[in-house]
């Protein structure tokens, strides 16, 4: 697998309407078109009402991780399904575990419960298990989403606010490294992946970057 353009620049995925979507689906993913877009309406149904704290809708947020997936050259219709699926398991009532299953697959089901936290796991058993799990999918799934919560961390001009978004910040930069930066240099190291992983190692570097420097501005 190959990143579809060969310079790593700095990316932050845009939010499109369903057709563009829909259109790309079609483009790339022949066969697979109704699988995906099924699995887009169930997002967006799920996180229906849903917001983010930089006040867009929360369906934005898996609806970029999997356009960026598409757009940096995934073609696993998995990925892209799992990416679209990733928290409808913490955030959603829609769809249980079997109905996942059912739908879209043992495979897709797995993706999204290594990606779903839960009281059964701890923390620690959380990010044990992406590291080690055998599919690159898991990789890659959680280097997309941390990609986009990292370019997507908003700021406040309420000094209370700002203060949190700083805390937010160092945190996120902080589990980034330690924790995101491995599973991408394992992709990196992964026979068929490199490229991508590679891809993820400098954007994860860079937006940790970015933000610890917003955090030593204050």
């Amino acid at each position: 697998m190959t990143v579809a353009k060969h310079e790593f620049l700095l990316y932050q995925a845009h939010s499109t309407t369903r057709r563009p979507f829909e259109d790309l689906v079609h483009l790339h993913f022949p066969g697979d078109e109704d699988r995906i877009m099924f699995a887009y309406r169930q997002s967006k149904y799920g996180h229906k009402g849903q917001m983010r704290d930089g006040g867009d809708r929360y369906f934005e947020h898996p609806k970029s991780v999997a356009l960026m997936l598409i757009e940096i050259g995934v073609r696993d219709a998995d990925m892209i399904i799992a990416a679209l699926l990733h928290d409808i398991d913490e955030d959603s009532f829609i769809l249980t575990h079997a109905d996942i299953r059912l739908v879209f697959g043992v495979r897709v089901l797995h993706l999204v419960k290594l990606m779903t936290k839960d009281e059964v796991r701890s923390k620690e058993q959380y990010w044990s298990d992406l590291l080690t799990d055998e599919d690159p999918g898991a990789q890659i799934e959680k280097c997309g989403d941390r990609t986009h919560n990292m370019s997507t961390l908003t700021d406040s001009n309420d000094p209370v606010k700002h203060a949190k978004k700083l805390n937010k910040k160092r945190e996120q930069c902080e589990e980034t490294r330690a924790k995101v930066l491995p599973l991408a240099h394992k992709l990196a190291a992964t026979p068929g992946y490199e490229h991508l992983g590679k891809w993820f190692v400098f954007q994860l570097t860079r937006w940790c970057e970015i933000r610890e420097a917003e955090v030593a501005l204050g």
